[in-house]
C-alpha cells in the first residue's frame, strides 16, 4: 500500500509542469471501446455500436440498440533510463446506450503520471513529479441525416475533472509512484463541452470524421496552472469486401501534446465475424516519433447467448509504447 499523500505540493511542482513539453495530463484517443482498440484504433468509419457515442456518433444509424459496458486499462513506459524513468497508467470506465436517433452515454478516465527529476537545477535529484487528472463525461448525442449516406451527430457533454499535483522518491518502483498519484486530492470543476461526427457511407465504404474536446475544456489546480482538455480531430475510411470482413484505417489530423512528445497517430484494423466468434487486429503508429515503431492489438469478441457478447483486447509495444488490455459486454448491434 501507498502512503499517503500530503496536500501540501512543494513550490517547485508547477514550476516543473511549466517547464514540462506539453500539458502532461493529456488524455490520449485510445483510452475507450473494446472493439476499436482490438482494432488497433482505426474505429472512427466502423462505429456501428454504443461506443459510436465516443468514436463518432454520426455512425449511430446503422445501430439498431446497443448497450456496451466498457473497463479499460492502458499503460505507457517511457525513458528505459531507470534514474529518470517515467510513466503512465490510464484507467477508463465507459457506459453507453444508443439507438438510432439519440445516444447516451459517461465515462471516466483516470490519468496518471510520474517523472523523475534528476540534476536540472528545478528540483533535487531523484525527486518525483507526480501529476493527476480524473474526468468524468455524461453526455447526450442527437443525430441529424443529410440526404443519402450522410449523418452528422452533435454530443454535448458535461465534463468534470479533477486534477492535483504531487511529489514522490525517486527511487521507488514506477508502480508505486503510479499507485501513490492515484491517491492525489486536487479540485474538481465543470465544464460543457461538445464532440461532433459525421459519416458518410456509399455501398461498401464509409468515411468517417470526428473532433473531441471541441471546447477545450479547462480544471482548475491548486497552485498550478490550469490543464485544458486539447481538440482532438480524426478522419476514418472503412471498407466491407464482404459482409462478414471489415477493414478500417483511421489517422489524426492535428497533433495532441502528451508525455513523451507530440502524439500524432495512424491506425490500420481489421475484424473478421466466424458466426458467433469474432477475431480482430490491428495496430498504430506515432507518426511525431523520431523512431516510430508499431503498437499491435489482437481482440476477439464470443457471443454468449443472442446477441449478447463478452469482448476482450491486449494491446502490446515495445518497452517505451502503449500496453494494455480491456473486457466489455455488449448487447445487440
Amino acid at each position: 500500500m501507498s502512503r499517503p499523500v500530503s496536500r501540501c505540493v512543494p513550490l517547485w511542482v508547477p514550476l516543473l509542469l511549466i517547464v514540462w513539453s506539453g500539458p502532461v495530463q493529456a488524455q490520449v484517443f485510445e483510452t475507450v471501446g473494446v472493439r476499436a482498440l482490438g482494432m488497433g484504433g482505426a474505429f472512427v468509419a466502423v462505429a456501428d455500436d454504443a461506443t459510436a457515442n465516443y468514436w463518432n456518433p454520426a455512425g449511430l444509424p446503422d445501430v439498431f440498440f446497443s448497450a456496451v459496458l466498457d473497463v479499460q486499462r492502458i499503460d505507457t513506459r517511457l525513458d528505459p533510463d531507470p534514474t529518470r524513468r517515467v510513466g503512465t497508467s490510464n484507467l477508463t470506465t465507459f457506459a453507453s446506450l444508443a439507438t438510432p436517433s439519440l445516444g447516451l452515454s459517461y465515462y471516466r478516465l483516470r490519468s496518471w503520471q510520474v517523472d523523475r527529476v534528476t540534476g536540472n537545477g528545478i528540483a533535487e535529484d531523484n525527486t518525483a513529479a507526480l501529476t493527476s487528472l480524473v474526468t468524468h463525461h455524461a453526455g447526450i448525442t442527437m443525430v441529424q441525416p443529410f440526404g443519402p449516406g450522410l449523418t452528422v451527430a452533435t454530443v454535448v457533454k458535461a465534463v468534470r475533472g479533477t486534477s492535483a499535483l504531487g511529489s514522490g522518491s525517486g527511487a521507488a518502483p514506477i508502480r508505486a509512484l503510479l499507485d501513490q498519484t492515484s491517491g492525489l486530492m486536487g479540485r474538481s470543476t465543470t465544464s460543457f463541452d461538445l464532440d461532433v461526427g459525421v459519416m458518410f457511407g456509399v455501398g461498401p465504404v464509409k468515411v468517417g470524421l470526428v473532433g473531441r474536446n471541441l471546447r477545450e475544456p479547462e480544471f482548475d489546480v491548486t497552485d498550478g496552472p490550469a490543464v485544458r482538455l486539447r481538440r482532438q480531430v480524426r478522419a476514418g475510411l472503412a471498407v466491407r469486401p464482404t459482409e462478414s470482413l471489415v477493414v478500417a484505417v483511421d489517422i489524426d489530423l492535428d497533433t495532441t501534446p502528451a508525455p513523451a512528445g507530440p502524439r500524432r497517430a495512424i491506425a490500420v484494423g481489421a475484424e473478421q465475424w466466424l458466426g458467433w466468434i469474432v477475431v480482430r487486429a490491428g495496430g498504430r503508429v506515432n507518426m511525431k516519433d523520431d523512431d516510430p515503431e508499431l503498437v499491435g492489438a489482437l481482440g476477439v469478441s464470443v457471443e454468449m447467448l443472442s446477441g449478447v457478447w463478452l469482448d476482450g483486447q491486449a494491446t502490446g509495444g515495445r518497452d517505451d509504447g502503449d500496453r494494455g488490455w480491456g473486457i466489455s459486454t455488449r448487447v445487440g448491434l
